[in-house]
């Protein structure tokens, strides 16, 4: 063979040696490339995984509930403990049943706070008198307890939603009656001594001044009399409507507007001087907290 055979040869074995390395080039490009497109399918078909498995899972419905608040009413306050049970079954008219419990105190319309202010002038040295209120013989609290209905009318328990409801129930009051005590001047021997006293027949021209002779000195402390409460039994009824607040799905405000009547045997004598009655009727709103759970 010639040397420019040979020469030719070599050339041509070259040139194959490339092609055929560009060509496992290229199919290694090629492979890379698929490995890449299926990497990222992988990746995709991951991720969908991910959000089908991290979904929240189904929130359970709320059926408890309980809350705390106070409520003023036209004749009086009371503070309260409200335990519901949401009932959901029925989606068309779901409702609350609660029982509630609560504390109150009622006043007399014609009642008022009066202060001797004369008597810390003429006496600098005694104990200064504290107001109180003339013609007033017995504070009255009452023990409720009772169960009752909340029908939404429109809105539904959801965070950050208001819900507007009609409220009505009905109990039992257990009434207290304390005796009022007065820090007063009454009569004994040929003079007068000072003294606290509940209303009687026979203190009664001391206990109203009825002589004008500035007999009353001034009122007295709560825990006086707490040993003599009697007590009285009547029944409770309440109607309103409430407005709920939830500021997230387990928490709510409220705030209910209604009228309520109490009944009870016999009449409630809280002033001496003025009519009493068995019946109050009052209006009252009140603000509550509370919490929800399944």
């Amino acid at each position: 063979m010639s040397t420019t055979d040979s020469m030719r040869a070599a050339n041509k074995q070259r040139l194959d040696s490339m092609r055929t390395a560009n060509a496992l080039k290229r199919d290694s490009l090629a492979s890379a490339r698929e490995q890449a497109a299926e990497a990222k399918r992988l990746e995709r078909e991951e991720k969908l995984l991910q959000q089908k498995t991290g979904r929240k899972k189904k929130l359970l419905p709320l059926t408890q509930e309980m809350s705390v608040g106070y409520r003023l009413c036209s004749d009086g306050w009371g503070v309260f403990v409200n335990r519901g049970f949401i009932k959901t079954e029925d989606v068309d008219q779901p409702h609350t049943n609660f029982l509630w419990i609560e504390l109150a105190e009622k006043k007399h319309p014609k009642e008022s706070k009066t202060l001797n202010e004369n008597f810390a002038i003429i006496s600098p040295n005694e104990i200064k008198p504290i107001a109180y209120k003339y013609g007033k013989i017995n504070n009255f609290y009452q023990f409720k307890i009772g169960y009752g209905n909340i029908k939404p009318i429109t809105g539904k328990i959801d965070k950050k939603n208001v819900q507007i409801h009609w409220v009505y129930g009905a109990g039992l009051s257990l009434g207290l009656l304390k005796p009022y005590y007065l820090d007063m001047f009454v009569p004994e021997g040929s003079g007068y001594v000072r003294t606290y006293d509940r209303y009687t027949e026979e203190n009664k021209e001391s206990f109203l001044d009825l002589n004008n002779q500035g007999t009353i000195i001034g009122g007295s402390y709560f825990y006086r009399g707490i040993s003599e409460v009697k007590l009285q039994p009547g029944l409770a009824l309440r109607s309103g409507f409430y407005f709920d607040y939830a500021p997230t799905r387990k928490s709510f405000f409220g705030v209910e507007i209604g009228a309520t009547a109490e009944i009870y045997t016999k009449k409630i004598p809280i002033m001496v001087n003025a009519p009493n009655s068995a019946m109050f009727f009052n209006i009252y709103a009140d603000i509550r907290y509370g919490k929800r759970w399944e």
